[in-house]
């Protein structure tokens, strides 16, 4: 039987990272929006740029991911303006982060941006994963929190960020400051398939000096502690040839 960990009673309320999609194609958002929430974000979006301006005044986002273009069915029925427009009336009202998109990669064009006052700029075709990333960067950069920070919990353990604890049925478990964030890592993205490489920029942050068989070597400590069976992992599961995946599931 599921436990609370002692002294963790009752629910705890996280206020969740805003971020606001525009964009005038449907496929797009449906992609995006599912993929940003999954990573723990609270997601609004937006098919043009009036309607993304009147979002971002009422819901105050943490960053904006901002198409260029804006020329849908949707935007031309509502005599809407682009998302340079968009880009230049956010930057000229405040400091938000923006991650522009456009299906064009021409210099001059992300030049442009980024001179008006965009943070980055990504190219479409664009892989959700590396737009994650770019987000998790951007927001790490600018001071806002990271859903990454929020506390975790699933059917069998608990864990907190902010004192670096974590808890089996309810129980303490004693983790090193790396073992803790390679679990807490794993564990924001339960069923993702981790490869070394993206644990070392988790937990080591980057380090150069860490070898993919260090990580191996912290799984296995790891997996000691928290497994009933370290032989027979059911919360941490290798794939063979590529890295590691968390396997319990949400409380």
């Amino acid at each position: 039987m599921h436990t609370q960990p002692k002294g963790q009673q009752g629910s705890t309320t996280v206020s969740k990272t805003k971020i606001l999609v525009v964009d005038d194609d449907p496929q797009i958002l449906k992609k995006v929006r599912p993929h940003l929430e999954k990573l723990g974000y609270a997601v609004a979006s937006a098919e043009d740029g009036t309607a993304a301006l009147k979002l971002a005044r009422s819901m105050h986002p943490d960053l904006v991911v901002l198409d260029i273009n804006l020329l849908g069915a949707k935007a031309a029925r509502n005599h809407s303006i682009d998302g340079i427009e968009v880009l230049r009336s956010l930057r000229d009202s405040g400091n938000v982060p923006i991650i522009m998109l456009s299906a064009t990669n021409i210099t001059a064009v992300k030049s442009m941006t980024l001179s008006i006052g965009a943070d980055d700029y990504l190219a479409k075709p664009f892989d959700v994963e590396e737009l994650g990333a770019r987000i998790e960067a951007i927001l790490r950069r600018s001071g806002h929190e990271s859903p990454g920070e929020r506390i975790l919990s699933f059917r069998r353990l608990r864990l907190d960020p902010g004192e670096r604890r974590v808890w089996k049925d309810g129980e303490p478990i004693e983790l090193t400051g790396i073992e803790f964030d390679i679990l807490y890592a794993l564990a924001r993205r339960p069923e993702h398939v981790f490869t070394r490489e993206k644990l070392i920029e988790h937990a080591w942050k980057g380090d150069s000096f860490c070898v993919p068989k260090a990580v191996d070597v912290h799984i296995g400590h790891i997996r000691k502690k928290i497994e009933d069976d370290p032989i027979h992992p059911t919360f941490i599961g290798t794939v063979r040839g590529t890295g590691y995946r968390f396997e319990d599931v949400p409380a």
